[in-house]
């Protein structure tokens, strides 16, 4: 070879060595190099200076690398590095904890390459390492976060459940294990929130967590399941009295004054217990069971413990406890609202839906709105639920007319109670709902039965006078029920009519109904009102209605009320009738 090549040769080889070198320096990953054949591994100094070490503090010898790694990932990395030596695998990744120079432990990623020998014997591997730390803490704290209650920092319900389940599958494996869980509900909350308010509600939420930890054995598990409410889980117990000595222990813990600000207040709990006795297939199902006890406690007298009794599934849950409940059905996500579509009989199409509030009780199931409506308006959180119904429907319209490509877009039908409609802030409260949603007043309508308008008519022509310079429009449901309202109904500032559902019912078989609306119908057009039938259940009703003149129509005939979903499906399927 000439003397010109051979030189070369040499500045081609020192380029790539300088190139080697600065991307090395260049790069955030530490790179290593394993020559089998010697035993030798090369750490880059950035892979060093990633554990908090100078370049000449690591040697060249594997038990540098693998004596750092963490007892609980070391037989998995070297597993899975003999399994992709061996060819059993066709890579190597792997996440592993490996100790820094300040002993804590840093995440890595590893990756590396294998050069073989004709054979396939890998004779050489090398790669990268990538720390990671950052990226499985957050991973972690979302874990965590997902798991555990954010004011407490105690399991919550997801996790609780989980532990039930996982005890569940031991006892399969296992039937003498024992546990037991103790449901436990604070006394007299509701006082402290209104009284001292929200803040030092929030920390006696707090230190109620903290005196159940200190209550419980290592092992258990305790949670709050929202609100006011707590739960206890005893793993692998010896009998049922050690479950009640924990009630009446935690009894005690609860019994001594919290210090709230400049306050002392005095607290207590009604527990009940259920307790493995019973063959629980579900989780859910002790947790019950658990609750309903609880309930038992409440009624009792509070400050008491119940143990569960299957009698407890038979009995009904008094108004006193359904009034609770309702308190909370916002907090434990057991409210929804369903969407009844109004349909336009000129063309068939979906003009809009009536938002109607659903509740699905965790022990009851389903529980009819002519039950708890009633009862929310007599303790007054019909104002509470009402503007949650508002919003949450004012959002979902919104996102369906964003989404819909026609001209007129889908008006929000919202019932309001009596005692909503006689509330002085109820403009303010449809106004910063619009607002917040971003929902057209335009777009929504809000109905009020006759009875509600003609118990102080004056009162009602200026709340409805004040909605309609919003935009907001008005309808008059169940209209025909009342027998005052015709000499008024002109003078009140509306835009619909919504014939109640009992004309509609018998309309094909009682001549009397049929004229009622035919009247109510005619009277409308000339006020130049629209009109919507509710309850139309059959096709003969349909064309009747259509016959009539009658604008609009809703009822199973169409549609049930369904939930947000199904009828954003009916929307895009563009159902005509």
């Amino acid at each position: 070879m000439s003397k010109t090549k051979t030189n070369a040769s040499k500045e081609t080889l020192q380029e790539e060595n300088e190139r080697y070198v600065l991307a090395m320096a260049a790069a955030n990953d530490g790179l290593w190099d394993w020559d089998l054949r010697t035993g030798k591994i090369f750490f880059s100094p950035r892979w060093k200076q990633m554990l908090g070490f100078e370049e000449n503090e690591i040697s060249q010898i594997p038990d540098e690398w693998f004596d750092r790694i963490h007892e609980e990932d070391k037989d998995r990395l070297r597993t899975m590095l003999d399994a992709y030596l061996n060819n059993d695998t066709s890579s190597f990744e792997v996440e592993y904890r490996i100790k820094h120079f300040n002993e804590t432990y840093r995440w890595m990623l590893i990756r590396g390459l294998a050069v073989r020998d004709s054979n396939g014997k890998a004779y050489r591997v090398a790669g990268s390492q990538t720390d990671i730390t950052d990226k499985k803490l957050s991973e972690e704290k979302s874990i965590h976060d997902a798991l555990h209650d954010m004011l407490t920092g105690l399991a919550n319900r997801t996790l609780f459940l989980d532990r039930i389940r996982q005890i569940l599958m031991k006892r399969g494996r296992n039937p003498k294990l024992q546990f037991a869980v103790i449901y436990i509900d604070l006394d007299r909350f509701r006082l402290v929130n209104e009284s001292l308010g929200h803040v030092h509600g929030d920390e006696l939420i707090i230190l109620t967590g903290n005196r159940l930890k200190g209550s419980v054995q290592p092992g258990d598990t305790v949670a709050r399941l929202g609100g006011d409410e707590y739960s206890i889980l005893m793993e692998d117990i010896n009998n049922v009295d050690q479950a009640t000595e924990m009630a009446e222990k935690i009894q005690s813990a609860l019994s001594k004054p919290f210090s709230l600000g400049d306050k002392e207040v005095f607290s207590s709990g009604s527990m009940g217990i259920a307790y493995s006795n019973i063959d629980y297939e579900r989780p859910e199902e002790i947790l019950r069971d658990a609750e309903l006890a609880m309930y038992k406690a409440k009624r009792l007298g509070k400050s008491k413990s119940v143990l569960f009794d299957k009698n407890f599934r038979r009995s009904p849950i008094s108004p006193i406890d359904l009034d609770t409940d309702l308190r909370r059905a916002l907090d434990r996500n057991e409210m929804s609202i369903h969407y009844q579509p109004i349909i336009s009989l000129r063309d068939g199409s979906i003009s809009g839906f009536e938002a109607l509030l659903r509740w699905k009780h965790r022990i009851r199931g389903n529980i009819s709105p002519s039950e708890f409506i009633p009862l929310a308006e007599e303790t007054g959180l019909i104002y509470e639920l009402g503007q949650w119904v508002l919003y949450q429907a004012c959002l979902q319209t919104l996102y369906w007319n964003n989404e819909r490509d026609q001209d007129k877009p889908l008006e929000l039908s919202i019932n309001l109670s009596g005692r909503q409609f006689t509330d002085p802030n109820l403009v303010k409260g449809v106004l910063d709902n619009l607002e917040n949603s971003g929902l057209k007043a335009e777009n929504l309508k809000l109905e009020i039965t006759e009875s509600v308008l003609m118990e102080n008519a004056p009162r009602s022509i200026e709340m409805l006078n004040q909605l309609k310079e919003l935009d907001i429009k008005v309808c008059v449901d169940d209209f025909g029920t009342g027998y005052s309202s015709l000499s008024y109904l002109h003078t009140f500032p509306i835009d619909t009519l919504k014939v109640d559902r009992s004309f509609v019912n018998d309309m094909g078989r009682n001549y009397k109904n049929m004229e009622i609306i035919r009247t109510i119908t005619m009277l409308a057009h000339n006020l130049k009102l629209d009109v919507i039938a509710e309850g139309v259940e059959t096709a003969e009703q349909h064309a009747q209605l259509s016959a009539l003149g009658c604008q609009y129509a809703q009822g199973f005939y169409f549609s049930r009320p369904i939930d947000s979903n199904d009828a954003s499906n009916l929307i895009q399927l563009d159902r005509r009738w």
